[in-house]
Protein backbone atom coordinates (compact mmCIF):
# COMPACT_ATOMS: atom_id res chain seq x y z
CA UNK A 1 0.00 0.00 0.00
CA UNK A 2 1.50 3.34 -1.07
CA UNK A 3 1.58 6.62 0.74
CA UNK A 4 0.45 8.66 -2.29
CA UNK A 5 -3.14 8.62 -3.44
CA UNK A 6 -5.75 10.23 -5.62
CA UNK A 7 -9.52 10.32 -5.22
CA UNK A 8 -11.85 11.62 -7.92
CA UNK A 9 -15.55 12.29 -7.62
CA UNK A 10 -17.70 13.53 -10.49
CA UNK A 11 -21.13 14.90 -9.66
CA UNK A 12 -23.83 15.53 -12.23
CA UNK A 13 -25.58 18.80 -11.50
CA UNK A 14 -29.13 20.08 -11.93
CA UNK A 15 -27.61 23.54 -12.33
CA UNK A 16 -24.66 24.74 -14.37
CA UNK A 17 -21.28 23.54 -13.17
CA UNK A 18 -19.94 26.90 -14.31
CA UNK A 19 -22.26 28.61 -11.82
CA UNK A 20 -20.64 26.66 -8.97
CA UNK A 21 -17.18 27.43 -10.34
CA UNK A 22 -18.05 31.15 -10.20
CA UNK A 23 -19.40 30.67 -6.68
CA UNK A 24 -16.11 29.22 -5.40
CA UNK A 25 -14.11 31.79 -7.36
CA UNK A 26 -16.00 34.97 -6.48
CA UNK A 27 -18.41 34.23 -3.61
CA UNK A 28 -16.94 31.56 -1.32
CA UNK A 29 -17.74 33.77 1.67
CA UNK A 30 -21.44 33.02 1.03
CA UNK A 31 -20.96 29.26 1.34
CA UNK A 32 -21.65 29.16 5.08
CA UNK A 33 -25.16 30.55 4.56
CA UNK A 34 -25.87 27.90 1.89
CA UNK A 35 -24.37 24.98 3.84
CA UNK A 36 -24.23 26.00 7.52
CA UNK A 37 -23.93 22.41 8.77
CA UNK A 38 -20.68 22.01 6.78
CA UNK A 39 -19.05 25.46 6.57
CA UNK A 40 -18.91 27.79 9.57
CA UNK A 41 -16.46 30.43 8.32
CA UNK A 42 -14.47 31.59 5.31
CA UNK A 43 -11.63 34.13 5.55
CA UNK A 44 -9.38 35.66 2.92
CA UNK A 45 -5.93 36.33 4.38
CA UNK A 46 -3.95 37.56 1.37
CA UNK A 47 -4.86 38.62 -2.15
CA UNK A 48 -8.44 39.04 -3.27
CA UNK A 49 -11.38 36.90 -4.26
CA UNK A 50 -11.05 35.38 -7.71
CA UNK A 51 -7.27 35.84 -7.93
CA UNK A 52 -4.53 33.21 -8.10
CA UNK A 53 -2.17 33.02 -5.10
CA UNK A 54 -4.82 34.32 -2.73
CA UNK A 55 -4.60 32.71 0.69
CA UNK A 56 -7.90 31.64 2.25
CA UNK A 57 -9.10 29.58 5.16
CA UNK A 58 -12.22 27.61 5.92
CA UNK A 59 -13.73 26.35 9.14
CA UNK A 60 -15.64 23.18 8.34
CA UNK A 61 -17.55 20.54 10.26
CA UNK A 62 -16.05 17.12 9.55
CA UNK A 63 -16.70 14.04 11.65
CA UNK A 64 -18.77 16.10 14.07
CA UNK A 65 -15.84 18.43 14.84
CA UNK A 66 -15.00 21.91 13.66
CA UNK A 67 -11.80 21.84 11.61
CA UNK A 68 -9.59 24.56 10.11
CA UNK A 69 -7.89 24.51 6.71
CA UNK A 70 -5.75 27.23 5.13
CA UNK A 71 -5.08 27.10 1.40
CA UNK A 72 -3.36 28.91 -1.46
CA UNK A 73 -5.56 29.11 -4.56
CA UNK A 74 -4.72 28.66 -8.23
CA UNK A 75 -7.52 29.75 -10.58
CA UNK A 76 -7.69 28.85 -14.27
CA UNK A 77 -10.64 30.57 -15.96
CA UNK A 78 -9.96 28.92 -19.31
CA UNK A 79 -10.16 25.40 -17.88
CA UNK A 80 -12.71 26.38 -15.21
CA UNK A 81 -10.58 24.91 -12.42
CA UNK A 82 -9.71 26.05 -8.92
CA UNK A 83 -6.88 24.31 -7.11
CA UNK A 84 -6.71 24.52 -3.34
CA UNK A 85 -3.20 23.79 -2.01
CA UNK A 86 -3.48 22.98 1.70
CA UNK A 87 -0.70 24.64 3.68
CA UNK A 88 -2.01 24.80 7.24
CA UNK A 89 -4.68 23.14 9.36
CA UNK A 90 -6.13 19.74 10.13
CA UNK A 91 -5.25 18.11 6.80
CA UNK A 92 -1.60 19.10 7.23
CA UNK A 93 -1.58 17.31 10.58
CA UNK A 94 -2.70 14.05 8.95
CA UNK A 95 -1.21 14.25 5.46
CA UNK A 96 2.24 15.21 4.23
CA UNK A 97 0.62 17.07 1.32
CA UNK A 98 -2.86 17.60 -0.06
CA UNK A 99 -4.18 19.38 -3.13
CA UNK A 100 -7.85 19.65 -4.04
CA UNK A 101 -9.01 20.67 -7.51
CA UNK A 102 -12.53 21.65 -8.51
CA UNK A 103 -13.24 21.36 -12.23
CA UNK A 104 -16.51 22.62 -13.72
CA UNK A 105 -18.11 21.49 -16.96
CA UNK A 106 -21.58 22.18 -18.32
CA UNK A 107 -23.49 20.12 -15.77
CA UNK A 108 -20.64 18.39 -13.96
CA UNK A 109 -18.42 19.19 -11.01
CA UNK A 110 -15.33 17.08 -10.51
CA UNK A 111 -13.38 17.03 -7.26
CA UNK A 112 -9.84 15.66 -7.54
CA UNK A 113 -8.02 15.10 -4.27
CA UNK A 114 -4.28 14.30 -4.50
CA UNK A 115 -2.53 13.51 -1.23
CA UNK A 116 0.45 11.94 0.43
CA UNK A 117 -0.06 10.24 3.77
CA UNK A 118 2.37 10.73 6.65
CA UNK A 119 2.58 6.96 7.15
CA UNK A 120 0.87 3.65 6.34
CA UNK A 121 -1.55 4.04 9.27
CA UNK A 122 -3.00 7.30 7.93
CA UNK A 123 -6.52 6.67 6.56
CA UNK A 124 -7.58 7.51 3.03
CA UNK A 125 -9.44 10.87 3.10
CA UNK A 126 -12.78 9.29 2.16
CA UNK A 127 -14.66 11.24 4.84
CA UNK A 128 -13.36 14.50 3.36
CA UNK A 129 -14.46 13.45 -0.15
CA UNK A 130 -17.92 12.63 1.22
CA UNK A 131 -17.95 16.08 2.83
CA UNK A 132 -17.10 17.71 -0.54
CA UNK A 133 -19.85 15.81 -2.35
CA UNK A 134 -22.37 16.86 0.30
CA UNK A 135 -21.20 20.46 0.05
CA UNK A 136 -21.75 20.49 -3.72
CA UNK A 137 -25.23 19.02 -3.24
CA UNK A 138 -26.07 21.80 -0.75
CA UNK A 139 -24.83 24.48 -3.17
CA UNK A 140 -26.68 22.83 -6.06
CA UNK A 141 -29.94 23.02 -4.09
CA UNK A 142 -29.36 26.74 -3.56
CA UNK A 143 -28.51 27.43 -7.24
CA UNK A 144 -31.08 25.22 -9.05
CA UNK A 145 -32.96 27.35 -11.54
CA UNK A 146 -30.34 30.10 -11.66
Amino acid sequence: MGLKGKLISQIEMKCSGHLLYEHFKSNPHKTSSMSPDKITNFTIHEGQLGKTNSVVSWNIILGGKERYAKQVLYIDDEEKTITFNFNEGFMNEIYKSMTLTLTADENLITWTLVYEKLNENTPEPLDFMEFLIGLIKDLETHHVGK
